[in-house]
């Protein structure tokens, strides 16, 4: 096969392609029009097998001037534009100005004229095609001397006839149709039409252009018609073999024309053996021009030695793995489709990628988050939700979920035992893949309605469920990345935890001494206040009291800060009331000049001990800034996500609020700098945050906030 003349098309694809794309149907090689940004301009340059450059009228005289410089400094090949506007060139560079309202073959043949030299000017005359021009009128311009051998009608006979009178069969063809359409709204066409007198079938191509007039491309394709696809030499028998064969498979003939495809051909690349044999490779498949199938081809046709290689196909939207066979004949391709098997590779190194996120994630939330941005991201699950496992209330927790849950889920609630479908999977880790659900019912886990489901178990931790409006939404490869991706999600919670448990214990070894001083002072001021009051009292059993609560207090503080040390003791949760928590931590701090008021109740789980320990830090916090003389009223309630402390004295200034929770910051005359820092290592040993802001009295207001298991009294 000759080498190909391959021409560089820069520009509007919908305007001036035409003058280019009908070149191979002139010559007796083929030509590729590779259509490219001008951007693109000089690394397509680089390829020593472009034979000339076309500029469209789509151009600028700016994108014009760019592009020649371009081509000037990368290589010396000819230039042709079709838009009118003269860019500056160097002496010795010259630039050859094509009429747009000539007819195209006109400027077809003046190209050629430059870019085939001598030895090639018999090209110039014809190509495999038979060729013809009309103008608005249907009276022949221009007329292939080969066309005479069938028809009887000489240039000098059909030129200046009605393409009526030569062909009267096709007056009333659809051929006759397709010219009527082509001259109003332009463009170009192609089929098959029956030359009734020769007995001939015709593959035509049609191209309309400026004034009205068309361009005809005649093509004999009777035996490729005749023999109804099959290959010449070969029997029905060997057909239905290649037929069988779980590959794509087709073969090109010498002149890169298709002359068999089996079905999986036609089903892969979307075409119909009848409508293609006949018909040229890159006819079929133009975009197919600027990418290896072009390279590798022409290489495999030249050396005659096989290639395989794997080509994205962007008009299909198909990976595409290939292996092409050489012989005297032709070319033998086979086509697996393996957009699967690269999208499955791409996604995995995605999902690689979030596990690296995962590990640096600092809370369960966060690891939840993550999960959901990149289900939606990498695998394109349209909703996902990621339920954990709380073990004080025995349900499943929702961590996080996809904003589209949100449009039709009033509320995201906890699952106890009776929405047995996740908890089936939850505890049998089996995963669940529901393709189409007939009905929501009160026990659905599901966000609202929805049509598919899959749900996966992530350990002892939670399970990640993936919903979508559309029936059987997921596939094995969905199925199979979700379970990957899971796991990564219970090693993030596995890690998380095990982080806080040593960042607990170093904790509390580091700061042993300075924690159990600081503990102990509440009960301590409290035993100290009630002994001078009981030596004053002639009844003294109630002061007694109060100083041995403070003497308990003291040695469960000491015994659970020793056991903390230790690091044998794990955080207990149970259910605890917020208004319970505060009152009886109240009981355990010297507040006398202080008013405690609760702002409503909720429920929630906690370690009790810590969570007094928190209250007990807090409210020595406002009493110790407020002064011994002045009174300070404290608040306790609720909020969105969690709960809040707040006073009424003089606050903690914007600089200085970031620092209060690190150890041995403190504002006040006698604070040690360590109640804060307790109280940010119960928050974080629970899993939530801390912050701290002004209050409406203008005091200090410390928000807790993700506490997920939070919940009004009434729900429990």
């Amino acid at each position: 096969m000759r080498e190909p003349l391959v021409i560089a098309y820069v520009g509007d694809e919908a305007r001036g392609l035409d003058i280019v794309s009908s070149l191979d149907q002139r010559l007796q090689r083929p030509a590729r029009a590779v259509t490219i940004r001008l951007n693109r301009l000089r690394s397509v340059l680089a390829d020593d097998r472009i034979d000339c450059v076309f500029c469209g009228p789509a151009l600028t005289d700016g994108d014009i001037q760019q592009a020649v410089f371009d081509i000037i400094d990368t290589r010396d090949v000819p230039i042709f534009e079709l838009t009118g506007d003269v860019a500056a060139v160097p002496d010795g560079v010259e630039i050859h100005h094509l009429d747009p309202t000539a007819p195209p073959q006109v400027n077809i043949q003046t190209l050629l004229g430059e870019v085939l030299d001598a030895e090639t000017e018999q090209e110039l005359t014809r190509g495999p095609y038979c060729y013809l021009a009309v103008d608005a009128e249907d009276t022949i311009i221009d007329w292939d001397p080969d066309l005479t051998d069938w028809t009887g009608w000489t240039p000098a006979e059909a030129v200046g006839a009605s393409l009526w009178n030569v062909f009267p069969d096709w007056e009333n063809s659809d051929l006759a149709t397709e010219c009527e359409q082509l001259r109003e709204v332009g463009g170009e066409t192609d089929l098959r039409v029956f030359h009734n007198e020769t007995r001939k079938w015709l593959h035509t191509q049609v191209l309309s252009h400026g004034n009205g007039g068309l361009e005809l491309y005649l093509l004999d394709v009777t035996e490729f018609q005749n023999a109804g696809g099959r290959i010449e030499g070969t029997g029905a028998r060997f057909e239905e073999t290649l037929d069988r064969i779980t590959d794509a498979f087709f073969a090109l003939d010498t002149e890169e024309r298709f002359v068999f495809l089996n079905s999986q051909a036609e089903f892969l690349l979307d075409v119909d053996a009848k409508d293609v044999t006949g018909i040229r490779f890159w006819d079929a498949f133009p975009a197919a021009v600027s990418t290896e199938f072009y390279q590798e081809f022409n290489r495999a046709i030249e050396t005659q030695e096989p290639t395989s290689f794997e080509e994205f196909y962007r008009p299909l939207d198909r990976w595409l793995e290939v292996n092409a066979y050489p012989s005297s004949e032709g070319l033998s391709v086979f086509l697996r489709d393996i957009t699967e098997q690269v999208t499955l590779q791409e996604n995995l190194e995605q999902l690689h990628d979030v596990t690296r996120e995962l590990v640096v994630a600092e809370s369960d939330r966060e690891i939840a988050e993550q999960t959901v941005t990149a289900t939606e991201e990498i695998l394109d699950f349209p909703m996902v939700a990621v339920w954990r496992y709380e073990k004080s209330t025995d349900t499943l927790d929702p961590l996080a979920w996809s904003d589209k849950i949100d449009d039709r889920a009033d509320e995201m609630e906890p699952l106890g035992r009776d929405s047995e479908f996740i908890w089936e999977v939850y505890e049998s880790g089996e995963m669940r893949n529901m393709g189409f659900i007939p009905a929501t019912t009160a026990t659905s886990h599901h966000p609202g309605k929805v049509t598919s489901e899959l749900l996966v178990c992530a350990g002892e931790y939670g399970v990640l469920g993936a919903y979508s409006d559309e029936r059987d939404a997921f596939e094995e490869t969905d199925i199979r990345l979700f379970k990957i991706l899971s796991s990564t999600v219970e090693s993030a919670f596995s890690r998380a935890e095990r982080e806080r448990q040593l960042a607990r214990q170093n904790e509390r070894l580091n700061d042993f001494a300075s924690i159990v001083s600081h503990d102990l002072r509440n009960p301590l001021n409290v035993a100290s206040s009630h002994l001078e009051l009981a030596r004053l009292s002639e009844d003294s059993t109630e002061n007694l009291d109060k100083i041995e609560q403070s003497l308990f207090r003291m040695e469960s503080l000491i015994e659970d800060i020793l056991a903390r040390a230790r690091g044998d003791e794990e955080i207990e949760k149970e259910q605890l009331s917020l208004t319970q928590s505060a009152q009886q931590a109240w009981q355990n701090v010297d507040t006398e000049t202080a008013t405690l008021k609760l702002d409503g109740d909720a429920h929630f789980t906690a370690d009790q001990d810590r969570i007094q320990q928190l209250f007990e830090n807090l409210f020595r916090n406002a009493v110790e800034h407020a002064g011994d003389d002045d009174g300070v009223t404290i608040r306790v309630g609720t909020t969105e996500e969690g709960f809040y402390v707040a006073d009424d004295g003089p606050g903690i200034p914007e600089g200085q609020r970031e620092a209060v929770f690190e150890q041995g910051v403190t504002h006040a005359e006698e604070g040690t700098g360590y109640g804060l820092a307790i109280v940010a290592d119960i928050v974080e040993g629970h899993g939530w945050q801390v912050d701290v802001t002004d209050s409406e009295e203008g005091g200090a207001r410390f928000e807790i906030d993700n506490v997920y298991s939070l919940r009004d009294p009434r729900e429990v």
